[in-house]
């Protein structure tokens, strides 16, 4: 790729990101661990170098299956030199540590560089991947924003309307989002706003887009502290990628809880749900384990189930067809 190109790449980053803040529905500083602040607030003094390197360290000091681990990749993110090391590090909060309360930020984070580098398919994917796998996130509104952007620049001005559309019911409480929605919702009168489109299910992996932007682009952005996992030997079923595949039964739900690339750490996690009395599989796909618990007769029962689990094991747990 030629220079110029790479210039006008990093440019058009670093005049997206700046708007980021004000899109953002969560405290740039909500961070509990005053570590983790502190490290933000370096580099949003201009002391780059000294917050990558505190970061650094706390991350080599931690074990991964702490639960600080995946809050301190995100901050690493957040403080990156360039735009890949960036990618790299929200790829690996959306899919290793899927059950962060920051994993949709990750995914937001994902869509806005995507946009900004002109991968309007990949930027999709991921708007897709915060809809279908974290449909109550409270981030769904700014997603709006961005899905609005991509779908009108891939001539698909009916998707754009659509996520305006839920992204003005939404956004209520958030002045400049709901601004910004209805300029760009003068484009949509000659279109019926009508339900969030449907999407199919995207694979974790495949929606994972690589990127190469290397301008450097500094962003803050909250943490989450609601994950967790324990060392206990594990316990839990295993079930091979090959036992999800569709059978002529009726189908069953289940509530995901997390997804990660270690089998340790998934049936440590898997052995203390089972402790607090739930009852967990996991599930191999993709070189992934799954994480999941119940066992629900219909959708339906399956997220109404959802709020109770939320709410003893934090995080975003969401609801999954087959085993």
């Amino acid at each position: 790729m030629s220079s110029s190109r790479w210039l006008r790449k990093g440019r058009q980053v670093l005049i997206l990101f700046p708007a980021l803040g004000a899109l953002m529905g969560r405290s740039a500083l909500g961070q509990t661990d005053p570590r983790l602040v502190e490290v933000i607030r370096d580099a949003q003094e201009g002391e780059s170098d000294s917050a990558r390197l505190k970061v650094q360290r706390l991350l080599s000091a931690t074990p991964p299956t702490d639960s600080l681990y995946p809050q301190i990749m995100y901050t690493q993110a957040m403080v990156a030199s360039d735009a890949s090391d960036m990618r790299r590090q929200l790829q690996r909060v959306a899919v290793e540590y899927s059950a962060s309360s920051w994993a949709d930020d990750a995914l937001l984070r994902l869509v806005q560089l995507d946009y900004a580098s002109g991968n309007l398919d990949g930027a999709a994917r991921n708007l897709d991947r915060i809809r279908l796998d974290y449909p109550g996130s409270p981030l769904i509104s700014q997603a709006a924003y961005w899905g609005a952007r991509t779908y009108f620049d891939q001539k698909k001005p009916e998707m754009a309307c659509r996520w305006i559309s839920e992204g003005l019911t939404g956004s209520s409480g958030n002045i400049e989002l709901q601004n910004q929605l209805r300029y760009l919702n003068q484009r949509c009168s000659q279109f019926a706003a009508g339900p969030a489109p449907e999407s199919p299910r995207v694979d974790t992996q495949a929606a994972v887009t690589p990127g190469a932007d290397s301008q450097q682009v500094i962003a803050s952005a909250p943490i989450d502290t609601t994950r967790s996992a324990s060392n206990s030997p594990p316990a839990p079923r295993v079930d091979s990628g090959a036992a999800t595949k569709t059978t002529t039964a009726a189908a069953r739900y289940r509530i995901q809880i997390t997804a990660v690339r270690s089998q340790t750490t998934a049936q440590s996690l898997a052995t203390k749900l089972k402790s607090q009395g739930f009852t967990p599989i996991l599930v191999e796909e993709g070189g992934l384990y799954k994480v999941r618990v119940g066992d629900y007769a219909t959708k339906a029962d399956a997220v109404a189930a959802v709020p109770g689990v939320k709410a003893k094991l934090g995080g975003s747990p969401f609801v999954v067809a087959g085993s």
